[in-house]
């Protein structure tokens, strides 16, 4: 298995508010089948979005699951971008 890091960019906040009981549903679900290991929002004053950490074959097997994210199903992702990563030092899963 490779890592793959997946930057989401975020619509307003009211969509991202109808859909977000739904899209951590559906993460958590990713998260107890292993394949993802952690994500979360970002906190800081940039642009609205997130990041994600999977485990999967290819980023195409990433981009399956990111195509069934309701966040992504509704159009409140307005851009993701799927990079292949390398964690040299920690651990991640």
């Amino acid at each position: 298995m490779a890592h793959f890091v997946v930057h989401y960019s975020y619509g307003p906040a009211d969509q991202q508010a109808a859909h977000r009981g739904e899209h951590r549903e559906y993460l958590g679900t990713l998260l107890e089948q292993g394949h993802l290991l952690a994500s979360g929002p970002y906190t800081d004053d940039g642009a609205e979005g997130a990041l994600l950490i999977f485990s999967a074959e290819t980023a195409d097997d990433v981009e399956s699951l990111l195509a069934k994210d309701p966040m992504v199903v509704h159009g409140v992702v307005t851009a993701h971008e799927v990079r292949a990563w390398n964690p040299v030092l920690g651990s991640v899963g």
